[in-house]
């Protein structure tokens, strides 16, 4: 099997067994890390909900990530207007970052848009920044999805637990998502190198965050923006007029015109 990212032949890395009945296989690429199972035919029955319901951090991670996307965005891209949640489930950050006056939008091809309707993608939209929560890890097709992010915005702004080195058993890491069966794809360092590399990005990685950007940045910037702490402290110096009252009168006006 080849490596779904560097196109480097993959090794038989660990067995185990998804959602306690289907037997997977992982395989490990040498070259650049990363790890992926065999075809997963599991996962209609894994997305039967978008949303895992072993994912009970889903609101503070949230919250987490509004307010260090709000930081990112005013240390990193001031002048930055428009932006893309992709993978962006319920619609929760989107809300959030446009009742703190970010005009962001919405896209997820599995989840139901729910706290953001109205503000979804349309085609031919471009952005100065996509952001991806704790999606790479559920990509069958990695790099297809990465382009159409990359193409999509001038920087993408991504989380993901990376792999420790050397690389946990599947039972040894409860990333591997065993119970819900929608991560299926595991990132090194190395691996995201090589995404930087194939999409002429640059690429700035701390702990869980990962920045692929035209230009480069300031990484003192990059790691105080992505500290939780820092990022909640700076929340009431960074904010921008709320979207909230004109969000809704948009959405009076629009459902008066139907």
């Amino acid at each position: 099997m080849r490596c779904r990212i560097c196109q480097e032949p993959t090794a038989r890395f660990a067995d185990a067994l998804i959602l306690k009945k289907y037997p997977a296989t992982y395989f490990r690429c040498a070259a650049c890390g990363f790890v992926q199972l065999e075809e997963p035919i599991w996962i209609e029955e894994a997305y039967s909900h978008a949303i895992s319901r072993l994912d009970v951090g889903i609101m503070q991670r949230n919250v987490t990530c509004t307010d260090i996307t709000s930081a990112l965005i005013r240390l990193i891209a001031p002048n930055a207007r428009h932006f893309l949640d992709f993978g962006g489930g319920h619609g929760t950050l989107v809300r959030m970052m446009r009742d703190r006056g970010f005009d962001f939008r919405w896209q997820d091809a599995y989840a139901q848009n729910l706290h953001a309707r109205g503000f979804e993608h349309k085609d031919g939209m471009h952005y100065n920044l996509v952001v991806a929560f704790e999606v790479l890890e559920h990509l069958v097709s990695p790099l297809d999805d990465i382009a159409k992010m990359m193409n999509l915005g001038d920087t993408v702004f991504l989380s993901t637990l990376l792999l420790p080195e050397p690389p946990p058993q599947p039972d040894e890491w409860w990333y591997y998502a065993l119970g819900s069966g929608q991560h299926i794809s595991l990132y090194s360092l190395r691996s995201l190198e090589f995404i930087a590399r194939k999409f002429d990005r640059h690429l700035v990685s701390d702990g869980a965050f990962h920045l692929f950007t035209r230009k480069p940045v300031s990484r003192f910037a990059f790691h105080l923006a992505t500290r939780p702490k820092v990022a909640g402290f700076l929340r009431p110096l960074l904010h921008r007029p709320s979207l909230t009252q004109a969000d809704f009168e948009s959405m009076a006006n629009e459902r008066d015109r139907g």
